[in-house]
C-alpha cells in the first residue's frame, strides 16, 4: 500500500530556503557592513548615532517590508487555491500601497529629520543623526519598491532571482557607501552612508527585467480587480502583525533609546550599547532567511490544505531556527572580544565587564528567534492572534517596564538582563495563550503549530517515486478508494485511468536525469458531486492543458486521452512544481 511522505516538499523547501538565506544574508550583511564602515571610517560617535535612531529606520522600512510580507502571504495562499487573478489583484494593490506610503516619507524628510535627531540623540550626536535620517527618508520609495517586489518575486516561482536582487542591491550599497564616506566630509559622510541604501536597491531593482521575462511568472500588474474588498482585507490582516511589530518596535526603541541617552552617563557604556545593538543584525544575517521562507512554502501548503506537508516543513524550519541560534550564541560567548573587534571597538578598556554585557545579551537570541518565527508563521496560516500576543509582549507589555526598571537600577547591565527576561517571557506567554486558545476553540491535537490533524480526514493522499511499477498500484488503489465511497464503476475507472496516464507520463518524460529518485504527490478527494485528483511533481515545466502532440519529438497520447475522459483539467506552476488538477463529475452521488 502506498503512503504519503514529505520528500517532495522537503526538497522544494531547501530549494527555496537556500536563496532565501542568501537573500536575507545579503540584506543583513549590508546592514552589518554599514555599521562596520560607519564605525571604522567615520567613528564610534557615528555608530552610536546610527544605533540611537534605529527606531526611525524601522518605521521607514514599514511600507516596503510589512506590505510586501503580508501581500506575499496572501498571494501564496491564493496560488495554493489556484486563484491566480485574485493573486494578481493582491500583488498590484500591495505594490501601489507600498510605493505610495514610501513617497509620503520622502516628502516628510525635509521637515522631520532635524526634530527626530534632536529627540533621539544627545546634542553631540544630533547633526550626524539628522543627516542619517534625512538620507534614508529621501530614498525610501526606491527601497520600498524593491523590498516589496522581492517578496512577490520569491513566492512566484523565482526565489533565486529574488535572492540575486538582494545580493546585487547590497553589493552596490556597500560599494557606494564606501565611495560616499570617502568623498564626503564632516556630517555629510552620514548622509552618504544613508543614501547608499537607496542607490544599492535601485541597482538591485533593475533586475526586475528578468522577472518580467520569466516563463514561470504567474503575477503581473492587473487592474481588472477581482474580489478587491476581500483581497484588501486579507492583505491587511496578513500584514497587521508585521506592521504592528515594526511600529511598536520603533515606539519601544524610541522610549528605550531616549532613556539610555539620558540614564547612561558612562561614555564607554554608551559606545558598548552601539556595539551590542548590532548583534540583532548578526543573528538576522544567518536566520532571517529561515523566517522569510515561511510565507513562500507554508503559505502555499496551507492554501492547498496540505496539512501533512505543512506539519513536516514547519517542524524542520523551527528546528533549524533553534539549532543555528544556539551555535551562534556559543561562538559569541566564547569569542566576545572578536565580536567587538568587528565593529572597531577596543574591548581591552574593561574586558570583564564588556564580555559580561555581550554574553548576557547574546543569550536572548534563542527565544528571540522563536518569537520571530511565531510572528511570521501564525499569520501565514490565518491565525493572527498568537503573533499579535508575541508582538505586544516583546514590544510593549514586557519590554518597557522591565527595561526602564532594570536600566535605571543597573545601567547597561540591567538593559541586557531585561532583554533576556523579555524574550523568554514573551515565548512562555505566547505558548500559554496558544494552549488556552486551542481549548476554547476546541482545536484538539493541533499542537503549538495549530495545524489540523490529518487523522480522520477522508482523502486518498500518497507519494509515489519514479518507479513505473508504482503506476499500476496507484491506479488500483485510487479505483478501490472511489468504489469504497459509492462512486460508479465507470467514474472510478475513469479517475484511476486519468491518474495512471498522468503519472506514467511524468515518470517517462518529466525528468532529465533518469537514474535519480524523484517523488510525485497524488491526492484524491470527493467533494459533493465531483472527484478532484491533484498531482504535484518537480519535473520539467509541462502544462497538460496546452499540450499538442508532436510525434517527431515524443508521444504522450495518454495526455490527450485524459483530456477527453475528464470534465475539467487545470494547471498552475507553484513552488516550482507542476500542479495539475483533474475533475470528474459523478454520474452517481458519493455516500
Amino acid at each position: 500500500m502506498l503512503e504519503r511522505n514529505s520528500k517532495l516538499m522537503t526538497k522544494k523547501m531547501f530549494q527555496y530556503l537556500i536563496p532565501s538565506i542568501l537573500m536575507i544574508f545579503a540584506m543583513q550583511f549590508g546592514s552589518l557592513l554599514d555599521g562596520i564602515l560607519v564605525g571604522n571610517l567615520i567613528g564610534n560617535d557615528a555608530l552610536t548615532a546610527s544605533s540611537l535612531v534605529l527606531p526611525v529606520l524601522f518605521v521607514i522600512q514599514l511600507p516596503g517590508f510589512a506590505i510586501g510580507t503580508g501581500g506575499a502571504i496572501v498571494v501564496a495562499n491564493l496560488l495554493g487555491k489556484r486563484e491566480v487573478q485574485k493573486a494578481k489583484t493582491a500583488f498590484t494593490l500591495s505594490m501601489i500601497i507600498a510605493v505610495g506610503a514610501s513617497l509620503i516619507f520622502t516628502i516628510l524628510s525635509f521637515f522631520v529629520s532635524e526634530p527626530l535627531a534632536a529627540l533621539f540623540c544627545p546634542p553631540d550626536f544630533k547633526e550626524l543623526a539628522k543627516q542619517y535620517i534625512f538620507g534614508y527618508l529621501l530614498t525610501d520609495p526606491i527601497v520600498g519598491f524593491t523590498l516589496a517586489l522581492a517578496c512577490f518575486v520569491s513566492v512566484d516561482n523565482n526565489p533565486r532571482l529574488a535572492s540575486i536582487m538582494y545580493i546585487v542591491a547590497n553589493i552596490a550599497k556597500v560599494g557606494s557607501e564606501f565611495l560616499f564616506i570617502t568623498v564626503f566630509t564632516g556630517s555629510m559622510k552620514m548622509f552618504g552612508a544613508a543614501i547608499s541604501t537607496g542607490v544599492g536597491y535601485f541597482v538591485g531593482g533593475l533586475l526586475v527585467i528578468f522577472y518580467i521575462k520569466s516563463k514561470k511568472r504567474l503575477l503581473s500588474f492587473s487592474f481588472k480587480f477581482e474580489a478587491t474588498k476581500q483581497v484588501i482585507t486579507e492583505s491587511l490582516k496578513a500584514s497587521s502583525s508585521t506592521a504592528l511589530n515594526l511600529a511598536l518596535t520603533a515606539l519601544q526603541m524610541s522610549i528605550v533609546n531616549i532613556f539610555i541617552s539620558r540614564l547612561i552617563t558612562n561614555p564607554t557604556e554608551i559606545l558598548i550599547f552601539g556595539v551590542i545593538s548590532n548583534m540583532v543584525f548578526v543573528f538576522d544575517l544567518l536566520l532571517g532567511g529561515v523566517i522569510q521562507v515561511i510565507p513562500n512554502i507554508c503559505g502555499v501548503l496551507y492554501g492547498e490544505k496540505d496539512y501533512f506537508g505543512l506539519k513536516n516543513i514547519t517542524r524542520i524550519l523551527y528546528l533549524i531556527n533553534i539549532v543555528v541560534s544556539a551555535l551562534l550564541i556559543a561562538v559569541i560567548a566564547i569569542f566576545p572580544g572578536f565580536y567587538c573587534l568587528i565593529f572597531g571597538f577596543d574591548a581591552s578598556v574593561d574586558p570583564e565587564r564588556i564580555n559580561l554585557f555581550i554574553r548576557i545579551f547574546a543569550l536572548m537570541f534563542i527565544p528571540y528567534e522563536i518569537s520571530k518565527f511565531n510572528q511570521m508563521y501564525y499569520p501565514t496560516i490565518g491565525k493572527n492572534l498568537p503573533a499579535i500576543i508575541t508582538v505586544l509582549c516583546r514590544e510593549l507589555v514586557l519590554v518597557l517596564p522591565l527595561t526602564l526598571i532594570l536600566l535605571n537600577a543597573y545601567g547597561l547591565l540591567g538593559y541586557c538582563i531585561a532583554q533576556l527576561a523579555m524574550e523568554v517571557g514573551s515565548v512562555i506567554i505566547t505558548y500559554i495563550f496558544i494552549f488556552i486558545y486551542s481549548k476554547v476553540k476546541k482545536l484538539n491535537k493541533q499542537g503549538i503549530f495549530l495545524i489540523p490533524s490529518t487523522k480522520g480526514i477522508d482523502k486518498y493522499d500518497v507519494t509515489v517515486n519514479n518507479d513505473k511499477n508504482n503506476v499500476s498500484i496507484l491506479s488500483e488503489e485510487i479505483e478501490a478508494y472511489a468504489l469504497k465511497h459509492n462512486v460508479s464503476q465507470r467514474d472510478a475507472s475513469m479517475i484511476a485511468l486519468g491518474a495512471e496516464e498522468m503519472v506514467a507520463n511524468i515518470i517517462e518524460y518529466g525528468y532529465k536525469i533518469k537514474n535519480h529518485h524523484y517523488y510525485i504527490d497524488v491526492a484524491l478527494k470527493i467533494v459533493e458531486d465531483k472527484m478532484i485528483l491533484t498531482i504535484k511533481d518537480d519535473g520539467i515545466v509541462f502544462d497538460p492543458t496546452e499540450y499538442k502532440e508532436d510525434e517527431k519529438e515524443f508521444s504522450t497520447s495518454g495526455i490527450l486521452l485524459v483530456r477527453k475522459i475528464v470534465d475539467k483539467i487545470s494547471y498552475t506552476r507553484v513552488l516550482n512544481t507542476n500542479n495539475t488538477s483533474i475533475e470528474i463529475y459523478l454520474s452517481k452521488g458519493a455516500a
